[in-house]
């Protein structure tokens, strides 16, 4: 691929961290390079020295292109894409160049929510088992940063934007974990959301599936796969007595896990599906589990305060993460649950979470954009302006061994810089009304 880029003129699309990452990588090899981003307006990084368009390219832009990397944010459907396509320029993402030249062996791992964990978690495990392994894509390091380096696996988080520009990933297995309502403002239907997802079976010799969910399989029903559930089927891994198991030999004690709820129960499961496909030892990879330490604001204990427990989850960006959160923590709760939720829901319906609501949550406090949309699913609900609030209203009312989640079912950016500055707000005010 690389050598198939001299004296070809490149057009880097997108001066987020993607496309500088892009343009760093490209600048080794003899291309013509020049940059376009479909902001109007931009402060161009100083060590940026290709030529820069912004906003709609002119009619003569594409002309003489041969290749178009496409940053993971720039919706595909985009005018300007659709013009160099018809130019018949390439276009590709920064994870299709990877696949193109990277000599390691690649697993990957989607779906709506718990990649990232997944992620981690495997990576995790196989260096502990003695593999040099490294997290990449979506979490870890940029995957152009490693595309030449050799590793024994490369662990690739990949979203669904990643997929859509990927055509030639040649992967040992692949996940796709869940699939619920996210990203529907581009992708405008959950069957363009699904086959989005599905692109990661494409070249995969193994699959790791959930079983009664058959979204998560392969459509080409000929790939292998292991499946995980919460079931006690005795088939693959599954749960009996406390116990995670692979065809019915107890593998991990759940009460030693150090994840949290029912959900993180199927994600530990699919890294060992995963693990098992690359042929790592299954009692190995179980052990491993237990010294795992996890990522930041993923149901996360992180005050325990008078015998309640403040839970930081702000990365449940979308309904089908909290939905997670909520179910798994609920179904081992001893007192009330609170629950604080809100921001931008990105059109997703929110309606979805009123079941997990009525089941498991004993009252709501909701903030942002669409908290009031949030605070309707529930009779014993409150909307506050700002986190402090919530925090307020939610130590006022919890008593010893109740659980206060945060675990927002939205984006954050209508009320704060990301998910982690929300989580950064979130333990300023426990500390402030604990105090």
């Amino acid at each position: 691929m690389l050598n198939e880029l001299t004296n070809k003129t490149v057009v880097v699309a997108g001066l987020g961290k993607t496309g500088q990452a892009t343009l760093r990588f490209l600048r080794q090899f003899e291309a013509n390079l020049k940059v376009w981003d479909t902001r109007e307006t931009l402060s161009v990084p100083v060590d940026v020295s290709e030529p820069v368009h912004f906003g709609t390219p002119p009619a003569h832009f594409w002309q003489g292109v041969d290749v178009l990397v496409v940053s993971p944010g720039i919706d595909l459907t985009h005018p300007g894409i659709q013009d160099a396509r018809s130019a018949k320029v390439e276009v590709i993402g920064d994870v299709e160049l990877f696949a193109r030249i990277s000599p390691s062996k690649v697993v990957g791992i989607t779906g709506s929510n718990g990649k990232t964990t997944v992620t981690l978690l495997l990576a995790h495990i196989l260096k502990s088992c003695g593999l040099n392994a490294v997290a990449a894509g979506n979490v870890g390091k940029p995957v152009l940063e490693i595309a030449q380096d050799e590793y024994d696996c490369v662990v690739l988080e990949l979203s669904s934007f990643q997929l859509e520009s990927t055509h030639s990933l040649q992967l040992e297995a692949a996940v796709l974990l869940n699939l619920s309502d996210d990203h529907l403002d581009r992708h405008k239907t959950m069957s363009a959301y699904l086959q989005a997802k599905q692109r990661i079976f494409t070249h995969c010799k193994q699959a790791v599936v959930w079983r009664g969910h058959p979204e998560t399989y392969p459509i080409d029903s000929r790939i292998p796969v292991t499946t995980i559930g919460i079931d006690a089927s005795g088939e693959g891994f599954s749960i009996d007595s406390g116990w995670i198991t692979y065809e019915s030999m107890p593998l991990l004690d759940i009460a030693k896990l150090p994840l949290v709820g029912t959900h993180n129960i199927l994600n530990v499961q699919a890294a060992l599906g995963l693990a098992r496909a690359l042929g790592v030892p299954r009692d190995a990879a179980a052990e491993a589990v237990y010294s795992f330490i996890p990522a930041p604001h993923r149901c996360t204990q992180i005050a325990l305060h008078n015998g309640v427990s403040w839970i930081d989850d702000s990365k449940a960006t979308n309904v089908g993460a909290a939905q997670a959160a909520i179910t798994g923590i609920g179904a081992v709760k001893s007192g009330k649950l609170i629950l604080i939720a809100g921001g931008d829901a990105k059109g997703a319906d929110l309606s979805a979470l009123k079941p997990a609501i009525d089941q498991f949550v004993d009252y709501v406090i909701t903030l942002g954009k669409d908290g009031k949309l949030i605070a309707s699913l529930s009779a014993h609900s409150t909307y506050v302006a700002t986190m402090f609030d919530a925090v307020k209203v939610a130590h006022d009312m919890a008593r010893p061994d109740d659980i206060v989640l945060l675990s927002p079912a939205c984006a954050s950016l209508d009320m704060f810089e990301n998910y982690e500055h929300r989580a950064k707000v979130f333990d300023q005010s426990i500390r402030q009304v604990v105090a």
